[in-house]
């Protein structure tokens, strides 16, 4: 199983470049110890994620600071962007980082990020399916037609040209089946999460997802499944515990008009208790909180329902010196799991 981190910083912070400072020194440490990439969200106009409006502009920084470790959209809220411009951007983080590039592309969810783009709220998801493949198009140098100023139409080309002929492509897939089921029909990997689903549901999908590669004439076996994990590891499980729980909690609160309304039911239950009740739920069995020895079965479990990769987000308010201090105990969960594979 590969490691990554993953970044989604929720708050509206007192030090907003302390902030980055956190974002640069992960990376740096992750760059050094192994870990296979680092994923960076497209948010817009809240205090939940809104600390990155294009990850490309946090990739172009990281590809100065880093070397080997791969950089991704975590994602790219296709809608909401140009495909000529998308590459672009990401063809010049490409270059910048010596073709180290992935891009992970995302339909929307928030209607009020849509101000940049409301006409194509409501058929999001088949706009993200069409212009996935105009983007592959543009990537290999091919051009896109348009009208300029005057009305004409231009046969229009992205440059720079990127290092690569093409990057991997993941689909981000919430919960739904028919997206799981739509991203092996084309070939891409899978980006998700356990915030809709539990484990046992998302290895149903996986089986979904394998399945559509294989009668879609791709090998079953080779797309990646990468799951993002609210992350802290530390000495044992009371420890990680008294650490993340309040700022954990201040995380969920932040976000709760964001994301309550997709748990039937629980609207109208008071904010603190839902938060407290989704807090237990991320503890024991949906987040990487806790010892080594916790996380490792549960990454185990994971690798068994089918995961691949785990993307573990490591900023969500926990203190950022509390947060490096806990790196070195997170790279051995994965070195265990990497000495899994070799003896196996």
């Amino acid at each position: 199983m590969d490691f990554s981190l993953l970044y989604f910083a929720n708050r509206e912070v007192l030090d907003p470049p302390q902030e980055y400072e956190l974002l640069l020194r992960t990376a740096q440490f992750a760059d050094d110890n192994g870990f296979t990439a680092l994923w960076i969200p497209e948010r817009h106009f809240h205090p939940f994620g809104g600390a990155y409006p294009n990850p490309a502009l946090a990739a172009a920084a990281l590809a100065t600071r880093t070397r080997r470790i791969r950089l991704r959209a975590g994602s790219v809220v296709l809608p909401l962007r140009d495909p000529l411009t998308v590459v672009e951007d990401w063809a010049f983080v490409d270059n910048l980082s010596y073709g180290r590039v992935d891009l992970a592309f995302a339909t929307g969810w928030n209607p009020n990020d849509f101000v940049l783009a409301p006409e194509r709220f409501n058929r999001r998801r088949e706009y993200t399916l069409e212009t996935i493949d105009v983007v592959k198009s543009l990537w290999a140098g091919k051009g896109l037609p348009r009208r300029n100023g005057t009305g004409e139409s231009v046969e229009t080309h992205t440059y720079p040209r990127p290092v690569q002929e093409e990057p991997r492509l993941w689909f981000t897939c919430t919960s739904r089946p028919e997206s799981f089921v739509a991203a092996g029909e084309r070939g891409l990997n899978v980006l998700t999460a356990l915030l809709f689903q539990s484990a046992e549901e998302l290895a149903e999908k996986i089986g979904l997802y394998r399945a559509a590669r294989e009668r879609h004439g791709h090998d079953p076996a080779a797309g990646t499944v990468t799951l993002m994990l609210h992350t802290f590891v530390g000495g044992t499980d009371a420890e990680v515990r008294a650490v993340v729980r309040d700022p954990f909690m201040a995380y969920l609160l932040s976000s709760i008009d964001l994301w309550k309304g997709q748990w039937p039911g629980l609207q109208e239950r008071d904010p603190r208790q839902l938060a407290g009740l989704a807090f237990q739920r991320y503890f024991h069995a949906a987040a990487l909180f806790g010892s080594v020895d916790k996380c490792t079965r549960l990454a185990r479990r994971l690798g068994e329902a089918g995961v691949d990769e785990i993307a573990a987000l490591v900023d969500f308010g926990v203190d950022g010196s509390e947060v490096l201090a806990a790196l070195p105990w997170l790279a051995e969960v994965k070195d265990a799991l990497r000495s899994d594979a070799s003896a196996a």
